[in-house]
């Protein structure tokens, strides 16, 4: 604690720089770390999510713009099965793939922006307000300065995605579902015409 202390603001801008860059670091530990360090009040809360989103944009063009740049040379070191799961994934979820992936951490997210060609400025939005909401519970965690009270607001917030998560997957065959059966019984209509 003490040498992260030291470091001031250039060790969160660190850890952030890590994460963003798409390496496996927990940046969302260091804002709640520097939450706790620096104390901000309520106001301050929102401007260091907002500053620290917007740097987090800023670097995490750096994976997005290899990934557009050495797209085949990414996708040859990828199995033919993570390809195609890849591949499916973005199908099915589209460009807000992007910001779901940055709430759940999942820096490496930024390939997936450029393998989908999303366009700079959607992805800089998507990123943004995938990043802002998780950097302002955070630095707010860590104002609040008592651990036990860090530990079970964390797991509200668990229990809050985790439901959102089950919800939307349960939603989302159903859905599926459903429309399998709707265009199973067309079709069996037009064959008894």
């Amino acid at each position: 604690m003490q040498f992260l202390v030291g470091l001031g603001m250039w060790g969160l801008l660190l850890g952030v720089f890590i994460e963003a860059v798409s390496l496996p670091f927990p940046a969302a530990l260091f804002i709640l770390i520097y939450g706790y360090i620096l104390k901000p009040g309520p106001m301050e809360v929102i401007l260091y999510g907002l500053m620290i989103s917007l740097f987090y944009v800023l670097i995490s063009y750096i994976p997005y713009w290899l990934s557009i740049r050495y797209e085949s040379s990414i996708r040859k070191k990828l199995s033919k099965r993570k390809q195609a799961k890849f591949d499916r994934w973005t199908e099915k979820y589209g460009d807000w793939t992007i910001t779901l992936g940055r709430i759940l951490g999942m820096g490496y997210i930024a390939y997936l922006g450029g393998f989908c060609t999303i366009k700079p400025a959607r992805y800089g939005f998507l990123t943004f307000i995938g990043v802002l909401p998780v950097a302002i519970v955070m630095f707010y965690l860590g104002s609040i300065g008592n651990l036990n009270a860090m530990k079970e607001s964390f797991e509200s917030v668990q229990y809050v995605i985790n439901a959102l998560l089950l919800t939307t997957a349960i939603s989302y065959v159903l859905f599926k579902l459903l429309r399998k059966k709707a265009v199973f019984t067309r079709t069996k209509q037009k064959d008894n015409i």
